[in-house]
């Protein structure tokens, strides 16, 4: 899994990617993520995330705190769901927090978007008991990249 910037080559299908009908109340749309990024430029990022060559996602990450990533979206398109790629990709984020520094993710969640929840708690995400803008805030505490590790997450 790899992620790409959000670039005029690429952001017409990152624009085409979807979830679910029955999980469109639980993100906001791609478009609206890559709105929200060139309004508050340079505090977000928008990222396309890759599985080899397949588009299969989209996140928008900010950087409000130095010892924090936020992952303010987070979208596996529908027709590349099931195949465990909300695993790595969540993995590839903390790849990149690690290597600016930084020691925890940061999201939140729809309380009624079970399947989110199970993934971010699957991967090591725990409840904070904060609750922003009626969401779920959940933590997840980095430890050091190790070669192994990595490997694994492959």
């Amino acid at each position: 899994m790899r992620l790409e910037p959000v670039t005029e080559d690429n952001y017409r299908a990152v624009i085409g990617l979807e979830v679910h009908e029955e999980q469109r109340a639980f993100v906001a749309t791609n478009l609206k993520s890559i709105a929200d990024a060139w309004i508050y430029r340079p505090k977000l990022q928008p990222l396309a995330l890759y599985g080899a060559a397949e588009l299969v996602g989209f996140t928008l990450l900010e950087r409000d705190r130095p010892e924090v990533l936020h992952i303010v979206r987070f979208m596996v398109d529908r027709r590349a769901q099931g195949r465990g790629l909300g695993r790595k990709g969540l993995a590839a984020i903390a790849d990149v927090a690690r290597a600016e520094g930084r020691t925890e993710l940061v999201l939140s969640v729809v309380p009624g978007n079970a399947v989110a929840r199970g993934l971010y708690a699957a991967f090591g995400f725990t409840d904070t008991g904060e609750v922003d803008g009626g969401e779920l805030v959940m933590r997840h505490e980095l430890a050091p990249s190790t070669p192994s590790a990595h490997l694994a997450d492959q």
